[in-house]
């Protein structure tokens, strides 16, 4: 017997049964036409190892410098944290900390829980608070504007070309890998499949070792 769950639309609302489907695919609802959910192909194994790689590139963004100017002798460069710190240290401490938390902290914490989320459930293992972090996260992209950051650096890179000397570092390339992976990292989850995953895992699965805890 084919299994069915039940979800509601997320345009309408309205209650249906939806089956499992093949690799590639996707489900529409039957009431609007609207996108319901989506069986990527790869299975987890694909986005976690993507992640990993968009942890690494994003450590090294953090590392190194994104751009350097020189300017008439004078040697300045730019990081990831030092922009929004600098914009903190000139009476602009509300814009800095917005900075920094939109380009370090928000896309941290994602490739960081992403990376939990997807470890639990590659291994089967309910970790601690691995259901609130699932639904943090579906809450969080909004507030990523690592993407965003990178076009106005890229931006401001192009209109001061003509005024000093522009190198861009290893730490530009390096936030311009992690953001690509995280993306096609995204591309391969479905948070419905995700939340489908999580309730497969037994309750009583241990943490430690994986296997099943006696029952008493």
């Amino acid at each position: 017997m084919e299994e069915k769950r039940l979800m509601a639309c997320r345009e309408c609302d309205a209650l249906q049964y939806v089956p499992r489907i093949e690799p590639g695919r996707r489900v529409l609802c039957r009431e609007c036409g609207s996108f319901l959910y989506r069986q990527p192909r790869g299975g987890i194994e694909r986005p976690l190892a993507l992640m990993l790689g968009a942890l690494l590139l994003y450590l090294l963004a953090n590392l190194f410098p994104l751009v350097t100017l020189n300017i008439g002798g004078s040697i300045r460069e730019t990081s990831l944290t030092g922009s929004g710190w600098a914009l903190y240290q000139h009476d602009m401490k509300l814009l800095g900390m917005l900075v920094l938390a939109t380009t370090v902290a928000v896309p941290g914490a994602i490739i960081g829980g992403t990376l939990y989320v997807l470890t639990g459930l590659y291994w089967n293992i309910r970790l601690p608070g691995l259901r609130g972090t699932l639904s943090l996260l579906s809450h969080m992209h909004p507030w990523e504007m690592a993407d965003v950051f990178v076009i106005s650096v890229l931006v401001a890179l192009v209109k001061m070309s003509g005024m000093a000397e522009v190198i861009v570092d290893g730490g530009l390339y390096a936030l311009l890998g992690a953001i690509v992976l995280g993306i096609a990292a995204r591309a391969g989850m479905d948070i419905y499949l995700l939340w489908n995953m999580l309730e497969r895992i037994p309750v009583n699965r241990d943490t430690a070792t994986g296997h099943m805890q006696a029952g008493s």
